[in-house]
């Protein structure tokens, strides 16, 4: 036995000595196993991977077994991480580990020695997330093409939240090349720069990032590369088309592509007809130009064009041929006479510069005459005074014709106006007072006359133009303020600079405050559409109904419904009816009455004494009174009431809808004067 353990060895002699019939038993003693590695508690992130180590001992010095004959298991939970490996000749015994998933670790180490004696160890781990790193591809731009002998830059930015960037392990790859070979790093900043030569194709380049523990990310970006060759176009056309002899003839190519963004360069040459159906080259234009002096109607042409670069010529293109057609003659250049004619003057269209034709064919001339847009008939170069009238607008319209085409259309006119001032125009009677801000001024004018308006409300004065309509009309609106007087005239001047004296003056007043339920469509106006415009009114006397408003116009009234309830459970509770619908008219009373109708708009329901259907009344109010049954006398307070009593009135549910009907007891409409109205139900 082991002198390491006197215990046992004494225990042992002491039981050979007692018992010398029996064999002696010998008591081993199982490995010892520590965890060396980590210590408890250290922190991993997740796809990072962790080497544990242990140092196993035996524990018997007397065991001459060899310890690489022993073996080492690690799990964790029910996952086996390493199994039945032998001990290492120094006794240590490693495993090492990637975790997949977060949070606390227990790690726990079995060591078994030949004779199936086992010693286990066990140590805790933390395990925590690994933020995958991030690469953006900052260039070159998505589609970049590069020629094939130029490097092709690549730039990023990587980043990662556990590691520094230089850390990072950057890989390239293409769709055509695979694995590309770089060696560049991130630096410290996240800056990544590499660069590569790439065979021809359009490749899709994915730039790869992968942190110390196996998260990555990752980011593409598309290249061609294209070799050095000539440049080519898709096709060539004369312009304009069609053409004619005074046209100055241009070659346009279309789609030009160089690989190397070259500029546009091609080589022309222009061929003519020459009257037998050939085409010859025609010397000397080189250009992309065709110069008028060389064509005349009825030539046919053509050009050849051809790309080039410093690599070489494109494939050649040639134009469609094209006709040299008739040129119409210019418009020529007229006048009438006088230009400030009055009706007593006759017209006369002249021709001041001639139509020019290209072809030198004979210019006849056509004149066509306007009145007020509309043809008359006339085609002589002159109009007759018996056709003139003041206000009349006046178009002579001249063509120039070759027998072939028409030149476009030469144009000039005149007003007919006498040297008198034109009339005063007319205002239309506004309504005096109104709820709207805005105001359409109407009225009659002479036809084709600015008029101009000048407008005061007492605080500003302002003014606007416009042209009276070929019907003699005119509208304008005008923002007004409320509260103001405005007054608005206006003068008219015709064509001739001739002014008018000063219109009608009409005045108008913007009520404030006003009527905000006043509708045009008569919302409001009548009983059977009263103004609905609140909730129902309680009688516990919380709240207030205020009302502001006015009748203006042809309104001869405005109409409210305001419905009540009365909660009869809370008055037999209290014996009190605080029921008290009460309408109170407290601005207005010179101008206006009101009138209420319970339960519906119909005269027959016209509350109070037939007396006051004319004049109205300015306070209201519905509410139970006890007056006496014959049974009891009227009490004190005339509120009381109840179910059944001997001395009280029954509590009445007193809910009802009232209509309001408000008017103006004046028969004129004299003022912006409004009226306001305070409406409560429950209070006393």
């Amino acid at each position: 036995m082991s002198p390491s353990h006197p215990f046992r060895l004494l225990s042992a002699i002491g039981l050979a000595a007692a018992c010398n019939n029996q064999s002696l038993k010998v008591v081993r003693d199982p490995p010892a196993v520590v965890i060396t590695e980590p210590s408890t508690g250290t922190t991993f992130y997740e796809g990072q991977a962790v080497n544990f180590v242990a140092q196993v001992e035996v524990r018997n010095p007397a065991d001459t077994d060899d310890i690489t004959a022993f073996t080492h298991t690690w799990v964790s939970g029910n996952e086996t991480l390493c199994e039945d490996e032998p001990v290492a000749a120094d006794g240590s015994a490693q495993c090492s580990w990637v975790f997949d998933s977060v949070g606390e670790q227990t790690v726990e180490v079995t060591v078994t020695d030949i004779r199936l004696d086992r010693a286990q160890a066990n140590t805790t781990v933390v395990i925590i997330d690994n933020t995958a790193p991030t690469i953006e591809v900052l260039g070159p731009p998505d589609g970049e093409a590069f020629a094939l002998d130029e490097l092709v830059r690549i730039d990023a930015f990587v980043t990662d939240v556990e590691e520094d960037p230089s850390n990072l392990i950057v890989s390239l790859s293409s769709s055509i090349q695979g694995d590309l070979p770089v060696s560049a790093t991130p630096s410290s900043t996240g800056d990544y720069t590499a660069g590569i030569y790439l065979d021809p194709g359009t490749h899709l380049v994915t730039v790869r990032v992968e942190d110390s523990y196996g998260q990555t990310d990752q980011d593409t970006v598309q290249v061609e590369v294209y070799e050095h060759g000539p440049p080519r176009a898709e096709g060539v056309v004369i312009s304009p088309e069609p053409a004619y002899t005074d046209d100055q003839l241009q070659a346009v190519v279309n789609g030009w592509f160089d690989m190397d963004g070259a500029p546009e360069r091609y080589r022309y040459q222009w061929y003519k007809d020459d009257g037998a159906g050939a085409m010859l080259e025609v010397a000397g234009e080189v250009s992309a130009t065709f110069p008028p002096g060389k064509t005349t109607r009825g030539d046919l042409l053509q050009v050849v064009a051809t790309p080039y670069n410093e690599y070489g010529d494109g494939d050649t293109l040639v134009s469609a041929t094209i006709e040299i057609l008739n040129t119409a003659p210019t418009a020529p250049s007229i006048a009438i006479s006088p230009a400030s004619p009055e009706p007593t003057t006759p017209l006369l269209c002249s021709i001041t510069v001639p139509g020019w034709d290209a072809d030198a064919d004979v210019v006849a001339y056509e004149y066509t005459w306007n009145r007020n847009g509309a043809p008359t008939g006339i085609t002589t170069n002159a109009v007759p005074t018996t056709e003139l009238v003041h206000g009349d607008l006046w178009e002579c319209v001249v063509v120039a014709t070759d027998g072939l085409d028409d030149s476009p259309s030469a144009t000039a006119s005149v007003i007919i106006s006498d040297a008198t001032a034109p009339g005063a125009p007319t205002i239309d009677t506004p309504v005096r007072y109104r709820n709207e801000a805005d105001w359409t001024l109407t009225g009659s004018c002479e036809p084709g006359c600015t008029l101009d308006f000048a407008c005061s409300d007492g605080w500003t004065s302002w003014s606007s133009s416009l042209t009276c309509d070929s019907a003699g009309r005119f509208s304008t609106s005008q923002a007004l303020t409320r509260g103001n007087t405005s007054d608005c005239s206006a003068t008219c001047t015709d064509g001739a600079g001739n002014t008018s004296g000063a219109s009608n003056t009409v005045t108008t007043e913007v009520c404030d405050p006003f009527d905000a339920f006043e509708d045009a469509t008569g919302y409001g106006d009548a009983g059977t559409d009263p103004i609905d415009a609140w909730g129902v009114l309680t009688d516990f006397g919380t709240s207030t109904i205020a009302i502001e408003g006015n009748v203006l116009g042809g309104d001869s009234s405005d109409w409210y419904i305001v419905s009540t309830t009365d909660d009869r459970s809370s008055d037999l509770s209290a014996g009190i009816n605080y029921y008290n619908f009460a309408v109170t008219m407290s601005d207005g009373l010179s101008d206006y009455g009101f009138r209420v109708y319970k339960g519906t708009p119909d005269a027959t329901d016209l509350e109070c004494s037939a007396s006051y259907s004319a004049t109205g009344y300015d306070q209201y109010n519905d509410y139970q009174a006890d007056v006496g049954d014959g049974s009891h006398a009227v009490p004190g307070d005339v509120r009381l009431c109840g179910s059944g009593s001997s001395t009280r009135n029954d509590c009445s549910d007193m809910s009802n809808d009232y209509y309001i009907e408000v008017f103006r007891t004046r028969s004129t409409i004299s003022s912006c004067q409004g009226y306001s109205l305070t409406i409560t139900n429950g209070v006393w």
